[in-house]
This record gives C-alpha cells, sequence and structure tokens, in this order.
C-alpha cells in the first residue's frame, strides 16, 4: 500500500514542484481500538488528528491513550470535535471539547478541528442541511470558532465534504479547511466551494497501515516542513532525535520528579513551555529534576551538552 501512496506522491510532485516533500497523517477514533504508535511513524506518517469529544457531553474512550502514547513518538498531534447541531448549542459543544482537549491546544500541535457532518443516530444519517438554513448552520459553526479559538489562542479548522463547503456561508472560509475527498489520490482536492484554498485533504477512508489494525482514515498537508512548522508554531528540527537517542527521561508523563539518564553530559537544562519562551532554569541534582511545581500541560524540556548540540525533548506535566 506505502509504495502506491510513494508512487502518487512522486507524480504530485513532478506536477506541484511547491511542495518538496509531502507529509502525510492520519485522523482516528475508537474505532481503530489500540495503536501502535511506533509503528505508524515508521510507516511514514507524521501527524495525527484524534477524536476527542462529540456533543456536549461525549468523550471519545481512546483519546486519552492515543494521546498520550502518540506524543511518546515524533508524530504531531491535535484533537478534533464531531459537531452536533441537531442537538446542542455551538458553546455546549465547544465547551465539552475544551474540557477536554485544551491541555493539546498550542505550540506543536496541529490546530484544533470542528468536524461537520452528518451525524448517525440509530443507524439512519441526520442531514444538517435538511434541519438548518446555510445562514444557521453556519453561525453554529462560527461560533463553536470563536469560543474555542477566544479560549485558546490557537485558530481552528473545519472538517468538511464537498457538500457543506458549498453550502456554508463565505465568512468561514476565513479558517483553515481539511477537506474530505477519499477519491484515493493525494492530487489537489476539487470543488472545494466557498474557501479557495485547503490546508489538509483527507484523501482516504480505506488505509491500510503498519500499527492499526483495519481501515484508517489518510491524510495530506498542503505544504512542506516550512509550512508545517509555521502552522504547529514548532520547528520539528529543533527536536534533535538522533542525540535524544543517547539521553533517557522518565517517567514521561510526569507528575513531579523526573530522572534523565543516558551517555550525554549534562549540563544547563531550561523548561519551554513553546520553543521561544523559556520558564526558569532547572535544578539538576542526582540525575533528577523537580518539576513539581508546574501545571498540569506539555512543555520542552531543552537540555544543553558540552558534548552535543542542544536536545529538546517534548515532556507531559500531569
Amino acid at each position: 500500500m506505502f509504495k502506491t501512496l510513494l508512487f502518487s506522491s512522486i507524480l504530485w510532485l513532478s506536477i506541484n514542484l511547491t511542495v518538496a516533500q509531502p507529509i502525510y497523517g492520519i485522523d482516528v477514533s475508537n474505532w481503530q481500538g489500540n495503536i501502535d504508535w511506533e509503528q505508524v511513524q515508521a510507516d511514514g506518517y507524521s501527524f495525527a488528528w484524534l477524536k476527542a469529544t462529540e456533543g456536549m457531553t461525549y468523550t471519545d474512550p481512546m483519546f486519552s491513550s492515543n494521546i498520550s502514547n502518540g506524543l511518546a513518538t515524533d508524530i504531531v498531534m491535535g484533537a478534533y470535535h464531531f459537531a452536533r447541531p441537531d442537538n446542542n448549542s455551538a458553546l455546549q459543544d465547544a465547551t465539552n471539547f475544551l474540557n477536554i482537549a485544551s491541555d493539546y491546544i498550542g505550540p506543536g500541535f496541529l490546530p484544533p478541528v470542528l468536524d461537520l457532518e452528518n451525524p448517525y443516530v440509530g443507524g439512519q444519517a441526520v442531514v444538517l442541511t435538511d434541519l438548518f438554513t446555510s445562514e444557521a448552520l453556519s453561525e453554529w459553526a462560527i461560533e463553536w470558532m470563536e469560543v474555542v479559538e477566544n479560549a485558546s489562542g490557537i485558530t481552528p479548522f473545519i472538517y468538511v465534504n464537498g457538500n457543506y463547503a458549498n453550502y456554508l456561508s463565505p465568512t468561514l472560509s476565513t479558517y483553515g479547511l481539511w477537506f474530505a475527498q477519499p477519491d484515493e489520490n493525494t492530487m489537489p482536492p476539487s470543488n472545494i466551494g466557498v474557501w479557495s484554498d485547503w490546508g489538509f485533504k483527507q484523501y482516504s477512508w480505506w488505509g491500510d497501515i503498519n500499527g492499526i489494525d483495519g481501515d484508517v482514515d489518510l491524510n495530506i498537508f498542503n505544504g512542506g516542513m516550512n509550512e508545517f512548522n509555521e502552522l504547529i508554531g514548532l520547528n520539528t528540527a529543533d527536536l534533535n532525535h538522533s542525540e535524544a537517542s543517547r539521553i533517557r527521561v522518565y517517567p514521561n508523563p510526569v507528575s513531579s520528579c523526573l530522572s534523565i539518564d543516558g551517555t550525554l553530559t549534562v549540563g544547563t537544562i531550561l523548561i519551554l513551555n513553546d520553543m521561544k519562551g523559556v520558564i526558569y532554569p532547572i535544578e539538576y541534582s542526582n540525575n533528577r529534576i523537580d518539576l513539581s511545581n508546574l501545571h498540569s500541560g506539555f512543555y520542552f524540556l531543552k537540555i544543553q551538552s558540552p558534548d552535543s548540540p542542544p536536545i529538546t525533548i517534548k515532556i507531559s506535566k500531569k
């Protein structure tokens, strides 16, 4: 399967020279069960969106384990919310999403996403375009986006297919587009409605990749590594994984004390809340650092060594 993927990528590169190297990803929910994220990464996938919530009460039962295990690899993770305008207000849906996913919105993560598609109730599709005018459905989506952006400081994306892309108000085109067109090729999508450009394309619903049993959705990013780094607010090259193999940092996630050992000589240690903002230097003693005063969330541990370039490791504080 991956040979076919690679062939289609080479074909696209011959046409669209603005993309130096295709960046592939997946999106998953509890339907994929337990995932071996190391195998997913080894199969060539660089990002993953995970279903976090649906409506105003539902949390995907695999979200917690998926986000924790995925972040232990170099895969860039992100969270999405399945919209239920048929049942709830936009504020109710957005509040549920933020309660579960807010720790995973920010530098180093994919933008949050509103998944706007037909929900199924009792095996029957609820066609939102039958329930709402274009104006009403657009207003619902815009309110969700604004609530999430105001709370997180990050502008969300919206996931739609061609029907919704053509039905919604042009006002929504100011948000990034993740477009569903499972045509089994990685060429740019067609019929993207009120949008003039796209950020991601979901090009397959039947991917077969290592680390996942059964089908999985496949996606491609519209851009190269520079654009991807800009989107997630993190230069992925700063995560120096070849040097990081010389050092072990555990436990990760950590609740209080973090242990560090390996063959690397450790000098100064800094904690950053993104790749630009230093929180404070850390006392390093007896191969341990105390992080008990940090708030819960994700940070970057920057280790400066006299015999290596700086090493940056993403850590999760419980």
